[in-house]
């Protein structure tokens, strides 16, 4: 028999709301429960997101939130539609390497130079010019669509 894990858990918290499931799990399944994941796609339910932001303030142990969410969500399917977030990167890495080195920053720093270098046509070719001045392909650059 398959053991449980969080999408079965989120099911018996919307569908099922069985009285003894919290008692009928075995460790196995119940370390698969978690309390952030729980909150999280309960959440995705817009009905839901004003009880799931009041109740995660607290420290509920996970019996205590199967408990908790059974006796206030409705007992009904739910489809709870899971918003992922973007996995582009907004700029190309040697660039950000490029800036990250000529101002002696970090990634993270670099990153919001180059929101500044991307705000103003004079700000992109002020970032031109130090791309060139690293050396860069000027075929690489011209992709970047610098003036």
């Amino acid at each position: 028999m398959k053991n449980k894990g969080l999408f079965d858990h989120i099911t018996h918290i919307t569908q099922k709301q069985t009285k003894g499931y919290w008692n009928s799990l075995n460790e196995t399944e119940k370390k698969q429960w978690s309390n952030y994941m729980i909150h999280r796609f309960l959440s995705m339910k817009m009905e839901y997101v004003d009880v799931v932001n009041e109740i995660q303030r607290y420290n509920l142990k996970p019996k205590d939130l199967y408990k908790l969410y059974t006796n206030i969500l409705p007992k009904k399917k739910e489809w709870l539609r899971y918003v992922k977030g973007k996995k582009t990167m907004k700029y190309e890495k040697w660039v950000v390497e490029i800036v990250a080195k000529h101002y002696e920053s970090s990634l993270s720093e670099a990153r919001e130079y180059l929101d500044v270098f991307y705000a103003t046509e004079q700000n992109k070719a002020n970032l031109k010019t130090i791309l060139q001045k690293y050396g860069s392909d000027p075929k690489e650059i011209k992709k970047l669509n610098l003036p």
